[in-house]
């Protein structure tokens, strides 16, 4: 199937139905370590501990202790784990709503590239919001992350679907090239209205 109608929808979680702030955990650290944002922020990135940490090869007090090394700040772990889990802002309410009616015409399901730590703070917080979600892929559960090639067609495989049968919705353009590149068809998110659409003309 190369036109018309998906035959399923894969959603992002983050910055696609659930609202992001990383600021949060930068001024969390760096009020509780009383040093400068502008450090912390710049000296963050995404790293080989970050993906390690994503695809489950490194629990978080590991992961903390790289994050120690690279921020140049020591902090009690509770405080790192405070600071982490403070990335979570809500979610995107009229995105949530149209779940449920989407859903009720084609599958959803949700692929999102996390680890064990947040991925137990959305759930705490948002789990009862993706009821519509078939299927929940978390990358630190099956080893794989975007925007990986290989991680696109293990989904779809999974999923029992060839990758131009599902319509992917991420708002990261490395993760839409990645999914492309599998033969997904792909929307980019650019804000909360791009989903709603997507999700609303699913539902019709």
């Amino acid at each position: 199937m190369t036109a018309g109608r998906p035959r399923a929808l894969l959603l992002d979680l983050g910055g696609v139905v659930l609202r992001l702030r990383p600021r949060a955990c930068f001024e969390y650290w760096a009020g509780k370590a009383r040093a400068d944002l502008r450090d912390i922020g710049s000296r963050w990135g995404i790293d080989d501990a970050y993906r390690a940490h994503e695809v489950g090869a490194l629990d978080f007090p590991a992961y903390a202790e790289r994050l120690s090394a690279r921020l140049g700040i020591e902090l009690a772990e509770h405080d790192w784990r405070a600071g982490w889990n403070a990335l979570f802002s809500g979610t995107f309410p009229d995105v949530v709503d149209a779940l449920p009616r989407a859903a009720a015409r084609l599958p959803l399901y949700c692929f999102t590239n996390t680890n064990a730590e947040h991925q137990a703070t959305w759930q705490g917080r948002y789990g009862h919001h993706l009821t519509s979600f078939t299927k929940v892929y978390v990358s630190s559960e099956i080893g794989r992350r975007k925007p990986d090639v290989a991680s696109f067609e293990w989904v779809a495989r999974d999923m029992g679907l060839g990758p131009a049968d599902i319509l992917f919705l991420d708002d990261s353009r490395e993760n839409i090239d990645g999914a492309a590149a599998a033969g997904l068809r792909t929307v980019h998110v650019t804000g909360p209205e791009v989903t709603l659409r997507v999700l609303n003309e699913m539902a019709a």
